[in-house]
């Protein structure tokens, strides 16, 4: 048997680009980022496919791109905080892979997010609620569809990069040798 995708999930700022990098190294699988793939594909910006496309034409690209890159060899695969509101993703998810929703207090996303001069360049506002509103409701609503993707779930907040890539290496070597 082929070794599983190593799917990371959870809302922006939770750290799975950080922690998909760091994982990519650790276990020598290829890194993916869903949303850099849907923006080579598509030859712009998620912002500007937000702007031409609105978010059912980005959302339909990223189950195009997620459908493609699952068929391919084993990589860690940092997903878009959005990429779970899909039931083909979600399904896409679970047979091809294995699964960890990084998650953190809407507090701490508030700051991390604040301090990231690049986050608004990359993800356009989903609602018209103010920025930390946003956040807390969009988690609040996602809450359930990461639960239910996920195989582990990891708090990342007060937590370096490097221990949580320690715990994730250590339950998806435990879950291959199952």
């Amino acid at each position: 048997m082929k070794p599983p995708h190593l799917y990371l999930t959870g809302y922006r700022g939770c750290g799975k680009s950080t922690a998909g990098k760091l994982l990519s190294m650790s276990l020598d699988l290829p890194l993916c980022d869903l949303d850099r793939a849907i923006e080579t594909a598509a030859g712009t910006t998620i912002p500007d496919i937000f702007k031409t496309e609105g978010e059912p034409g980005f959302r339909k690209r990223e189950t195009l791109a997620l459908t493609a890159i699952a068929s391919e060899s084993a990589r860690v695969i940092a997903l878009g905080g959005g990429a779970i509101l899909s039931p083909i993703n979600r399904q896409t998810i679970a047979l091809s892979g294995w699964c960890v929703w990084l998650d953190a207090d809407a507090e701490e996303i508030i700051s991390r997010l604040a301090g990231d001069e690049t986050a608004g360049h990359h993800r356009p506002s989903l609602t018209e609620l103010p920025a930390a509103e946003e956040i807390r409701s969009l988690m609040k609503t996602r809450q359930p569809l990461y639960r239910e993707t996920a195989n582990l779930r990891i708090d990342t907040s007060a937590r370096t990069a490097e221990s949580i890539v320690e715990e994730i290496a250590a339950a998806y070597a435990e879950q291959l040798s199952d």
